[in-house]
């Protein structure tokens, strides 16, 4: 079988319905183990694959883990990743962690055996006309997505999982989800579940009456109660402690709490969203987490997609950070600048691209920011990592970044033939800048070191 050549997802505008984002379905087929014959249409982004009945492909043999596999839609193709099974995943006879599939490629899991085949048939997501809900921001097609379903959904009275990586935005997304609800003039209470210590949760989130405890001098209302009326948001719910699960679940489905340390029970209005950063699914077949509090916790599931996987944010972001926090309307990045700054990853997510610009705002005068003013007020490695020989390796991260920061103004020099005003127009710098970066390492404008005749990294080895 040829290599499937279609993009796997395409943006796609309609006159009558705004832009869609479309991505081509696909069919897994079982051909070998005790579900030989069996087929799976897939009209999902993200699937997983294992014998769990919580998988949206169940593959009922002892040999596939519970979560096995999972194929994720890409733009560049369909991607399977091995999610830790016990058996492992194959690809046309190849163990993989992670590979795109070609259509016909074969997939051994344990003693099942699949074949992947993508159709022509298309789903359409519907997109957001804007590139913000509220404060939150993203013109990507992934985030317009995201905003689409959010605007749809902030409106109604379901409970909401809010999903994502560290730094993605997840308490944003629920605030702006609180504001744009018919609940915006009540409370919005937020319960972090990762910093309350665990034997004083149940009074946090219930109450206490007076007496219910050592030191319980008086009544204690708990965040449910303190919501009434409004949204409760349970930041890092997968850190909820096992004892008080059913606790919650019981607040689901009945809507009242029971204060510790009586048996009466209070009503409560409130609209319950939920945050984390953990994979529920494994917490729950880890036993970590219930299966049921799962399913009433994500009637409605918002995944916020790490800042990698939607480079395309990373200028749009940068720039409205760069004018929200200096409130100069005429300060910029060079695209250099830009280009650097779309050269990392970004384990951060928005909060660290946020942190960058905002400490080279304070840090640099220059109303073009380029791509040295970055390097040298970087303290977290914004960008790729220079190539340094081998007799570097002994040096730290610092020490190393100074070395390749000053190789750098050497060959910036030597190339302009030391003309100072040349080569910080190349850098996109002022002059005094530059100077001052000069200065900073020892370099004068006609040194025998500018020719290259001297070890640039003594200074930094001393």
């Amino acid at each position: 079988m040829g290599k499937f050549s279609q993009k796997a997802t395409l943006i796609v505008s309609r006159e009558d319905s705004g832009e869609t984002l479309a991505f081509f379905k696909f069919k897994l087929l079982v051909v070998e183990g005790p579900e030989a014959g069996r087929e799976h249409l897939i009209e999902k982004e993200v699937i997983t694959v294992g014998s769990s009945r919580g998988c949206d492909v169940v593959v009922e043999d002892e040999t596939v883990s519970r979560r096995h596999f999972e194929i994720r839609v890409t733009e560049e193709g369909h991607l399977i990743r091995d999610l830790g099974s016990t058996n492992g995943t194959e690809v046309d006879g190849t163990r993989v962690r992670e590979a795109y599939l070609h259509a016909g490629a074969r997939i051994r899991i344990g003693e099942a055996l699949l074949t992947f085949q993508p159709l022509r048939e298309k789903v359409e997501i519907p997109l957001s006309a804007s590139n913000c809900f509220g404060r939150m921001l993203g013109k990507s097609a992934r985030m317009r997505a995201l905003f689409h379903l959010a605007e749809r959904v902030a409106g109604r009275d379901t409970t909401v999982l809010i999903t994502g990586e560290t730094g993605t935005g997840k308490g944003l997304l629920a605030d702006e989800m609180h504001q744009h609800s018919p609940r915006a003039t009540h409370p919005l209470q937020v319960v972090d579940c990762a910093t309350i210590p665990a034997h004083l949760m149940e009074t946090e989130l219930f109450g206490h009456v007076k007496g219910a405890f050592t030191g319980a001098v008086e009544n204690r209302t708990g965040a449910f109660v303190e919501a009434d009326g409004g949204t409760i948001l349970l930041d890092e719910i997968g850190e909820l402690p096992a004892p008080l699960q059913p606790k919650l679940l019981r607040v689901l489905e009945k809507r009242e709490v029971k204060p510790v340390g009586t048996t009466d029970t209070v009503r409560v209005d409130v609209r319950i969203i939920a945050a984390t950063n953990r994979d529920l699914r494994a917490e729950v077949e880890a036993g970590r987490f219930r299966e049921d509090l799962f399913f009433r916790l994500s009637v409605f599931e918002l995944k916020i997609p790490p800042l990698r996987e939607r480079k395309e944010d990373i200028a749009f972001l940068a720039r409205e950070f760069l004018q929200q926090i200096s409130q100069d309307p005429d300060r910029r990045f060079s695209d250099n600048a830009i280009r650097f700054l779309e050269a990392h990853d970004y384990p951060g997510n928005v909060r660290e691209l946020r942190n960058v610009v905002e400490r080279v705002v304070h840090l640099v005068d220059e109303k073009v920011i380029g791509q040295v003013s970055l390097m040298s007020t970087s303290i977290t490695g914004v960008g790729p990592a220079p190539v340094l020989p081998e007799s570097r390796g002994h040096l730290s991260f610092a020490q190393a970044k100074e070395v390749a920061e000053k190789e750098y103004l050497l060959d910036l020099l030597r190339r302009h033939g030391c003309n100072v005003s040349a080569a910080a127009k190349t850098a996109e710098i002022h002059r005094q800048s530059l100077h001052r970066l000069l200065r900073k390492h020892g370099i004068k404008a006609g040194d025998q070191e500018i020719s290259g005749e001297s070890n640039p990294s003594e200074k930094s080895q001393a």
